[in-house]
Order: structure tokens, then sequence, then C-alpha cells
């Protein structure tokens, strides 16, 4: 009888095992990475959505706010010329001299005529008045509404750059799982076809910044602040005082949210301690350096952007990531303060 063997050429068997389990790392980072889409999905829309509410909402409360101010100095200056026109009626004649043109009319007719033409320049400015008081109580009403919707949804940096690490994160977390894989299974198409799609949600992302920030504005800044803005940034030959401004606006809205964060941020420049310590500037020259004092938190944030480059526009963008740790704050402060530029030329 003859013997009938199985002939195994060498090294076939591995060979074989070897293309299943890369197939099978393949198939399960595929998977992880299909789990992973609607926590990204999920985690970039509310990134979107706080970036979107820092860049207007709150902006948008204070624009608002501004101009129910500026409704209320509507009504004292059309008030003023009120009490002007008055003024000006009597210092022509006083009120003998309206009676002696009352008293010399022609007529009943022309009596009358007279008196409704005293009567409308006296009335005319008090229509105005009160239209414009109107218009204020509506601003003012607006206003409240606006500002008490951006208090609401109490976004601030922290908030849009606790969502955009989120994202980073899982990002982060599955691609460190598809390094893991062998060559070959990384080579193979379920593998190539998930480092695309987390290719493609790192791509959303950065969309869903630039479009949010595209939104954003520059808002009036208070003359005190605008003052020591201007000051601060000639202390760095080169620094332009709308990025410091724009870094004022993104952070405190030019001192209205001074902090503290909940990271330990204090003041209208929202220095951490530690980093105001190391830098600090003594920008209204009293003797001290105070964390919350608009001229030293100012003149410290020139300070520690002119220290990380920021004098050199081929260094300002590193000096402003140096400021928060992010692309979405660098793209964000760039956009304020571009749009400062024209609103304060």
């Amino acid at each position: 009888m003859v013997a009938i063997g199985v002939v195994v050429l060498p090294g076939s068997s591995a060979q074989a095992e070897t293309a299943d389990h890369a197939r099978a790392e393949a198939h399960r980072a595929a998977l992880e990475v299909k789990a992973l889409q609607p926590r990204l999905t999920a985690a970039v829309r509310a990134y979107r959505v706080a970036l979107e509410h820092l860049g207007t909402d709150v902006n948008t409360g204070i624009s608002a706010d501004e101009a129910a101010d500026q409704a209320r100095q509507a009504v004292e200056a059309a008030a003023l010329a009120q009490r002007q026109r008055i003024r000006a009626l009597y210092m022509s004649g006083g009120q003998v001299g309206l009676l002696a043109s009352l008293l010399d009319s022609s007529g009943p007719a022309d009596l009358m005529e007279r008196m409704r033409s005293v009567d409308q320049v006296l009335q005319v400015d008090n229509i105005g008045v009160l239209q414009a008081r109107a218009a204020a109580a509506q601003a003012r009403a607006t206003a409240n509404a606006d500002l008490a919707r951006a208090d609401h949804t109490t976004v601030t940096v922290e908030t849009v750059q606790a969502d955009y690490q989120r994202i980073q994160g899982l990002l982060a977390a599955e691609q460190a799982n598809l390094a893991r894989l062998s060559t070959r299974a990384r080579n193979l198409a379920e593998a190539e076809q998930a480092a695309a799609a987390l290719r493609a949600a790192a791509a959303a992302a950065s969309a869903a910044s630039s479009e949010a920030v595209s939104h954003a504005h520059g808002t009036a800044i208070p003359p005190d602040f605008l003052a020591l803005y201007k000051a601060a940034a000639l202390t760095c030959p080169g620094l332009d005082w709308h990025v410091l401004a724009a870094i004022g606006q993104v952070e405190s809205h030019h001192g209205r949210s001074n902090g503290p964060s909940s990271a330990g941020a204090e003041g209208p420049m929202q220095f951490l301690p530690s980093t105001f310590a190391a830098y600090a500037v003594d920008g209204d020259h009293d003797g001290t350096t105070d964390i919350w004092s608009p001229a030293d938190s100012i003149f410290t944030a020139a300070h520690y952007l002119c220290a990380n480059g920021a004098g050199s526009p081929t260094k300002l963008y590193t000096a402003i990531w140096h400021y928060n740790h992010a692309d979405w704050y660098v793209q964000l402060v760039l956009r304020v303060a571009a749009d400062l530029r024209v609103k304060y030329p």
C-alpha cells in the first residue's frame, strides 16, 4: 500500500494565518470607526454651536446693549433740542413778543393760523421726544432679551476649548488604534476606508470652525478700554492694537465678563494667576500689579504676546496660539481683529 501524504509548503500555513489575522484587524478597526461616527458628529455639532455662540450670540447681546444706549442718548438729544427751541422763541421776543404776534393778527382766521403756527413750533419737538422715548424703550427691551439669552448660553472660551478637545481626543484615540494595526492590515481596503473616515471627520471639524468664525464680528469698545489697548500695543513694536482688542473682546467682552473661570482665569484678559505673575506689568503706574485692573491686565497681555513674537507678522499666529492653545481661537481673534480695523481705522 502506498501511503498518500499531504504536502505542506513551508510557510503557507503561517501566511494564511497572517492574512486572516490582518483581515480581522482591519474589520475590527473599521467597526470601531463606524461606531465612533455618531459621537464625533455630535461632538462637532456641539463645538460648532458653542463657537457660534461665542462669536455671535454674546456679541449680539452687547451690540443690542450699545444700541439701547444710543437710543437713550437720542432721547436726551431730542429733549435738549426741544428746550433750545423753546428758549430761542422766548429769547427772540419773549412771551410778550409771542402775544404781540397773536394780537397783531388781521382777523379771526389770521389769529387762528398764527396760534396754530406757534403751537406747531412748540409741539413738533415734543413729538420727536415722545418718539425717541418709545424707540429707546423698545431698544432697551430688545437689549435685555438679547443679553438674557447671551447669559443663558454661558458660552466662554473655556466652553469652546472643552468641545474642541473632546473632538481631538476622539480622533486621536481612534487614530492610535489604526496606527497599531500591522502593515498588512493597514493596507487592506477596510482599514484604508476607516482612516479616510477619520480624515473626513477632522476636515468636518475644521470646516465647522471656519464657518462659525466667519460670523464673528467686532463690537464697540468702551472708551477707557480703547485707550488702554492703543497704549499697551505701543509697548510692543509691531503689535497691532486691534489684535489686543480682539483678545479682550473674545476673553471678557472688554471687561464685561471678568471671571474667574472654572479653570481659574481672572480679570479682563483672563490670565491664570501664575501666568500673570510671570509677565505682570503695572499699566496704571499705581505701584502694584493687579490681575483685575484693566490697565495692568491689558498691558500684561501686550507683554505676554510680545514675548511670544507678536511684534512680528510671521510670528503673530503662534503668539496668539500661546495665549490659548487652539487654532480655532487664533482664527476667531484674527477675524474679530479684522472687523475692528474696519470699525476703528
